[in-house]
């Protein structure tokens, strides 16, 4: 028992030297205070000192707190204070982890099956492709017939030829004229007339030197009298009149590759008509000035729509040709050249003022570069155009020449910068020398364009 109360005794010693703690005021000058306990009062540190009394200094003075053990004391006979041994086993012994994860591991990997010698997985295959007719093998058909006994019809109606010429009953003609021939009083301008030739007045005019004497028409009036006729103000006065003629007249040969298809001498004449530039598109045949192309329903004073407009320039061009011999194809150029050169003329937004672009659409590679340039305005909203994109790819056609009784019929597609339209355009060019043609609506609003 007595043995027993020492050892307690000790152990208590050694427990309050192991607790003591040594705090210290570090002061500015460089003293240091030691202290059993350091607490701050507002603004002054106590430092209980070691025999109990506890001294105040100012919070200016000191520099640093410190909390730090003094050196330990040196451990009492038969303890040992330098940490933690092993007692028993190895010395390597480590706390092995608590975590199941790490204590499966001495499991290995899981148990896997055996591979099949053969390989017996069965993976079905869609049979469903929408670019094959899976059921080509096995879907009955008919035979073909050793005679073919599928009738055409062929259509009979041409509107450049008089199919009831020969059969129609007839006037015979009045040994006296008695056909009243009705004056226009409302003071439209004449598709064509007839003027002397004046060189007074394409010398007089301003701009006359830009025209060689090679590019007036030998049979008819000069280019320039043309133009100041067209551009005159008033059409029932003389356009030697220095009131009646347009404040702005320019004329040129017009000789660019996408006319010269048609074989004819062409002038471009761009003039004033109120407060608006116009251009007119002529040509001089039989000793009289054609208008062909350009805004000519304006020059002329009528308000048109394109379609009735092109009409009307396809039937002076016709006029003018007959005085060639008819509109005929000249040697060495293509038929579809000859048809898209008379497309661009008559059309008002080509030839106009407008000045659109006209594209031939002849490969589906040509429709998809147009329809891949996105427009920088448009009316339409994108979902609107994307529709009006797939219907012009899903209507595209090569363009084709079909040869006939009565003449070729040359059809291809055009894409105009105005509007964004592609066209089907249908020309008709007849044997008796006649030339027309017909266009038809696809899609609009796609490419770059202008609405």
């Amino acid at each position: 028992m007595r043995s027993l109360g020492r050892s307690a005794s000790r152990l208590a010693l050694f427990l309050a030297a192991s607790l003591a703690q040594a705090s210290s005021l570090i002061l500015t000058d460089g003293q240091v205070i030691k202290g059993s306990d350091v607490r701050r009062d507002g603004d002054s540190y106590l430092v209980t000192m070691v025999g109990g009394n506890t001294v105040a200094f100012p919070v200016a003075l000191v520099q640093e707190v410190r909390l730090e053990d003094d050196t330990p004391p040196p451990a009492a006979p038969g303890f040992d204070t330098s940490g933690p041994k092993t007692l028993a086993g190895p010395e390597s012994a480590q706390f092995h982890s608590q975590d199941p994860k790490d204590q499966l591991k001495v499991f290995g990997p899981p148990t896997k099956w055996s591979k099949d010698a053969v390989d017996t997985t069965w993976v079905p295959t869609n049979a469903y492709d929408p670019n094959v007719d899976v059921m080509a093998k096995s879907r009955s058909t008919w035979s073909k017939d050793a005679v073919d006994t599928t009738w055409v019809p062929t259509n009979a109606y041409d509107p450049n030829v008089d199919v009831m010429a020969k059969s129609r009953s007839t006037w015979s003609k009045n040994a006296v004229d008695t056909t009243w021939k009705p004056t226009d009083s409302w003071g439209f301008k004449k598709l064509s007339f007839t003027t002397a030739t004046s060189p007074t007045n394409l010398a007089s005019s301003r701009d006359a030197g830009a025209l060689s004497a090679a590019t007036a028409a030998p049979s008819g009036p000069a280019p320039w009298t043309c133009a100041e006729s067209f551009f005159a103000k008033d059409p029932e006065q003389p356009t030697s009149d220095k009131d009646n003629r347009s404040s702005s007249l320019s004329v040129k040969p017009l000789k660019g590759p996408e006319y010269a298809s048609l074989g004819m001498p062409l002038y471009e004449a761009t003039g004033m008509l109120g407060d608006k530039s116009r251009k007119a598109i002529f040509t001089i045949a039989g000793g009289e000035c054609r208008l062909v192309g350009g805004d000519a329903d304006a020059v002329i004073g009528l308000n048109l729509p394109p379609d009735h407009a092109m009409a009307q320039d396809a039937a002076s061009f016709n006029t003018a040709m007959a005085s060639r011999g008819g509109a005929r194809v000249p040697s060495g150029v293509d038929k579809l050249d000859y048809a898209l050169a008379l497309v661009s003329l008559t059309d008002p937004r080509v030839s106009g003022s407008t000045a659109a672009k006209l594209k031939l659409i002849s490969t589906p590679e040509e429709l998809r570069s147009v329809t891949a340039k996105p427009p920088t305005s448009c009316s339409l909203s994108k979902g609107k155009r994307r529709k009006e994109e797939r219907i012009a790819t899903g209507s595209f056609a090569t363009p084709k020449i079909a040869a006939g009784k009565e003449g070729d019929v040359i059809t291809f597609l055009t894409w105009s910068s105005a509007g964004g339209a592609l066209t089907r355009n249908t020309v008709v060019l007849a044997r008796g020398g006649v030339v027309s043609s017909k266009r038809e609506p696809v899609a609009s609003h796609i490419g770059v364009h202008t609405d």
